[in-house]
């Protein structure tokens, strides 16, 4: 347990709390179906909680986004309570490019949630999923060696654009998944789900307007 814990640490990695997931699926190959999971795609449309409008600055969205996507990256799921430093390896993207469409570089709706990586490896490329209109579930899943499975043709193209399969990040999810059981089995009433969950500050943030 210890040397998974220094391992996790070495890779910048902070863990706080825990998040109890099904000891069964992380002894075989296959896809995680336990619910709630932390390396679970959307299995419906994402659908906006807010709208925020009057930015001129695409950045300033941010506080919404971290909220509106669940503090995680919507590409490879990977969180930012999980890095030590936080939301400063999260940025916003643009699903529909700024060198293409500049009509829509501060529209709320064009705008997603997305670890500093997979934003910089999908570069201006036009969206293959936009979570808004297609359940990712659908088309990707995450198996317990921490690989992302292609279940359609977009599925593969967006592995693919974001290299979700990139090896440190894959061997990252393996590892965090096996905490997850550790946690799991060692019954721990510390071990709870905040350790996916936000920050108190959400609860003054929400009545922010821009």
């Amino acid at each position: 347990m210890i040397n998974r814990w220094n391992a996790l640490m070495r890779s910048g990695l902070t863990i706080s709390n825990s998040y109890i997931v099904g000891r069964n699926a992380l002894s075989t190959g296959h896809p995680i179906e336990e619910e709630p999971m932390a390396f679970t795609y959307p299995r419906s449309q994402h659908v906006r909680r807010y709208g925020p409008r009057g930015h001129r600055a695409y950045q300033s969205y941010k506080p919404w986004l971290r909220d509106e996507f669940d503090f995680r990256c919507v590409y490879c799921l990977w969180r930012e309570r999980w890095c030590a430093d936080g939301d400063q390896m999260f940025s916003v993207d643009h699903l529909w490019p700024r060198m293409t469409h500049p009509e829509r570089l501060c529209d709320y709706d064009n705008l997603v949630y997305a670890c500093c990586q997979c934003n910089a490896l999908k570069q201006e490329a036009p969206p293959v999923l936009d979570p808004c209109e297609e359940a990712l579930g659908h088309h990707l899943e995450i198996h317990t060696d921490g690989s992302v499975r292609a279940l359609t043709e977009h599925g593969a193209k967006q592995i693919a654009l974001c290299r979700l399969n990139r090896p440190r990040l894959r061997e990252a999810r393996r590892m965090m998944m096996e905490l997850f059981s550790m946690l799991a089995a060692s019954r721990s009433e510390e071990a709870a789900p905040s350790f996916v969950g936000c920050g108190a500050f959400l609860t003054t943030y929400r009545a922010w307007r821009p």
